[in-house]
């Protein structure tokens, strides 16, 4: 009987070499952790402030990343709702945001969310700063502004000892819920900082955030450099896209000592400058010449590749990013509609709570109170033409004009309805109120003649369609 081992060994070596069985080399790298292990990086970009404030400055992606989703979350502002409240009240609320610019404030503090990973709107108004925020003392002559902060400007002042911390849940409420912040030597009681965070870690690594969210741009680092790679070996290659040939006899010879390796530079660049200048060049007869130019073929394949990744990363379509229409037979319906999605999900959720607060405060310096039913409503992500957006006109008013026909209505409420709603492009004005039709009195009929009118209608009826008939 054969030896047992030598069979054993045989087995594997021919496994081996047919790469089967036990498998190839780049199949086990595959299969391994250690290939993501290696590709993965352990620490946080969002630690690192100058990092991400000069990519922010230098990188028109990483700018379109940070800024275009907020500007489109809250572009044409907001509306204001509330059943206690009276078109001049919204029109003083209204006056006010515009006045201060509200909306860019609010708007600035999300990006610098997003950039850094948290941020606040930091209140100012009448009081000691570090004393707790009063609103019942708010009036329509007290100072409110805000002032929009990145995380790297306010400093926790109590945040507890790393061994006196609670398990790692609890950690972002006791760093962010601080009884006083640090505001460029100020300090701030918690009242007057309305704090916001950006997507949260895993519990794991939640601590080195400092009970802070991460950066949008943690996501997209592979993405990024694979861009700028692809970017910077394209502009490399335009310096080296045409490369001149010189064959020039006896040059090895002359290369061997300093004097000629001198006479044959200056030859060589007097012959180039003579090019350059006059766009010709004579050279020896037993001399050559010739120029060779670089393809660049399966780079735009590449470049493609390179934007797929990062809007599959960023999750926003090629046409916000780069300004790339959509391919083949696909309209970018779909993708515009996924962007969409992610605004109503990752921003305007997101920012509902310090955008409300941030309203209340107006209300009680503007009006005196905060109305109970409050309600903010963004506009319509999606775009209409202008055929489509007079149809919407046109049927919101035929709406308000039959609930005034069916008397539910007054004409004071459609002017102000129709007012609001803007559908006439200018303010309207009720002189008189006419009363709608089918409010108007009706004469009253006998049983009779009630009956009298039903069979006249019933004859006419036969006799028509005994006319049908023949």
């Amino acid at each position: 009987m054969p030896d047992q081992d030598k069979v054993k060994n045989f087995s594997v070596q021919q496994h081996s070499a047919f790469g089967i069985g036990l498998g190839s080399q780049s199949t086990q790298q595959i299969s391994q952790v250690d290939t993501i292990q290696n590709n993965n990086r352990h620490y946080f970009v969002s630690t690192n402030r100058s990092l991400l404030s000069y990519m922010y400055i230098n990188y028109g992606l990483v700018q379109v990343l940070i800024d275009q989703p907020i500007d489109d979350a809250f572009r044409g502002g907001v509306e204001i709702k509330s059943d206690e409240l009276t078109q001049d009240d919204l029109t003083k609320i209204y006056g006010y945001m515009k006045e201060s610019e509200t909306i860019k404030k609010v708007k600035q503090l999300a990006k610098w969310t997003r950039l850094f990973g948290g941020g606040a709107m930091v209140i100012n108004t009448d009081g000691k700063a570090d004393e707790p925020l009063d609103i019942e003392k708010l009036d329509k002559d007290s100072k409110l502004e805000f002032y929009p902060a990145d995380l790297w400007e306010l400093s926790i002042r109590n945040a507890l000892p790393y061994g006196e911390r609670k398990p790692y849940e609890d950690i972002p409420a006791v760093a962010m819920d601080g009884e006083e912040f640090f505001f460029y030597g100020h300090t701030l009681n918690n009242t007057r900082v309305i704090k916001t965070a950006n997507k949260e870690a895993p519990a794991f690594l939640r601590p080195l955030l400092r009970g802070w969210g991460m950066s949008e741009v943690e996501r997209m680092i592979r993405e990024l450099n694979t861009y700028l790679k692809n970017s910077t070996l394209v502009f490399e290659l335009l310096d080296e896209a045409k490369v001149d040939v010189m064959k020039i006899e006896g040059f090895n010879t002359a290369m061997d000592d300093s004097v000629g390796t001198s006479f044959m530079t200056q030859r060589i660049q007097t012959a180039l400058s003579i090019k350059n200048f006059q766009n010709a060049l004579v050279m020896d007869k037993e001399d050559d010449f010739e120029q060779k130019q670089l393809s660049f073929g399966g780079l735009s394949d590449m470049a493609q590749e390179n934007r797929i990744g990062i809007a599959s990363a960023l999750r926003m379509p090629l046409t916000k990013i780069f300004g790339l229409s959509s391919a083949g037979f696909s309209s970018g319906e779909d993708e515009i509609e996924n962007y969409n999605s992610m605004i109503e999900s990752e921003i305007r959720g997101e920012f509902d709570k310090p955008l409300m607060e941030i309203v209340k405060l107006i209300c009680k310096k503007e009006l005196g109170f905060i109305p109970e039913d409050l309600e903010i409503i963004y506009k319509p992500l999606r775009i209409l033409k202008t055929t489509e957006e007079q149809e919407v006109k046109d049927r919101e008013l035929k709406r308000i004009l039959d609930l005034f026909d069916r008397g539910i209505i007054k004409a004071e409420q459609v002017e102000e309805l129709v007012n609001i709603a803007n559908i006439t492009g200018h303010e309207i004005k009720a002189e008189s109120e006419p009363m709608p039709p089918m409010m108007q009195p009706t004469l009253s009929l006998k049983d009779e003649e009630i009956e009298e009118k039903k069979q006249e209608n019933i004859k006419n009826s036969k006799k028509f369609f005994k006319w049908r008939k023949n």
